[in-house]
């Protein structure tokens, strides 16, 4: 087990929380070389946003040592997460990273359309967030304090603690905070990997195959959002996309949708403002 090699004097929930931040800035270091060496630059659909990783990283650690590590210890602390069995049973460990992705998706639905509320938007500091473009990957955690708590850690921590809080499985921590990392430093990342599947022209089946993954795979929706604001409050890559699809404001339900890029040329541009 995982949690076995953990020292008694280290909690769960801090490992966990370690481990997500390499994840999470190894990740967003790995798009910043692909912008420098122009690797991958055809899958690059979003010029980068203006300012760089550094300027960037200051609010994104305050956000994730200053707000989330703090929640997590609370949770901890109190009994209500990261404690318990050391291992769940393989059955509930997967029915349980459904169920988070469920609870994701409605508890970030509604803090996202409550911060797009006229009156709160600023108050919330939501327009903290849509300074940027969707198009550098350390931007995904560049947001308020107000917006990261409802955004981030809310549609984490909530759900959770509704499944019972995971038990002390570290491998099931790990995975749940990799897994919301990894949609969000994609979806903000300014690249579109489906590309390389969308309009795929081979047999009738094939192109059916190709053209799904590519909706799954694409990080259209979330551009859809920073461009229209009023789309694609929590569907994007990774997520079940429940609540945008029940109440029609998926991008490609809502008035004003614009195809995702497929033959379109690649940007190339390293400066400039966002779609």
């Amino acid at each position: 087990m995982l949690t076995d090699l953990l020292p008694p004097w280290l909690s769960v929930a801090v490992f966990a929380w370690t481990l997500h931040m390499v994840v999470y800035h190894g990740i967003a270091l790995g798009f910043e070389w692909l912008d420098a060496t122009g690797r991958l630059r055809h899958f690059r659909v979003r010029r980068p946003e203006r300012r760089g990783y550094a300027a960037l990283l200051p609010r994104v650690l305050f956000n994730q040592c200053i707000i989330l590590l703090p929640c997590m210890l609370v949770l901890e602390w109190t009994g209500l997460a990261f404690v318990g069995e050391p291992q769940l049973t393989a059955s509930w460990f997967i029915a349980a990273l459904l169920l988070m992705a469920v609870g994701h998706d409605v508890v970030q639905y509604i803090g996202h359309r409550l911060m797009h509320q006229r009156a709160l938007l600023r108050v919330l500091g939501h327009h903290v967030h849509h300074s940027t473009g969707a198009s550098r990957a350390v931007s995904a955690c560049y947001m308020s304090g107000p917006d990261f708590f409802l955004e981030i850690v809310l549609p984490y921590l909530l759900p959770l603690v509704l499944i019972g809080g995971g038990g002390s499985d570290l491998l099931f921590h790990v995975v749940t905070m990799s897994l919301g990392a990894i949609g969000g430093l994609y979806e903000h990342s300014g690249f579109d990997f489906a590309r390389a599947l969308r309009g795929e022209k081979s047999t009738p089946l094939r192109t059916t195959i190709c053209n799904f993954i590519a909706d799954k795979t694409s990080s259209h929706a979330h551009a859809e959002h920073h461009r229209r604001s009023t789309v694609s409050f929590s569907d994007g890559f990774g997520s079940p996309g429940i609540c945008d699809t029940v109440f029609r404001t998926r991008w490609d339900l809502a008035d004003g949708a614009t195809e995702p890029p497929g033959a379109a040329r690649p940007v190339h541009g390293d400066s400039g403002a966002a779609d």
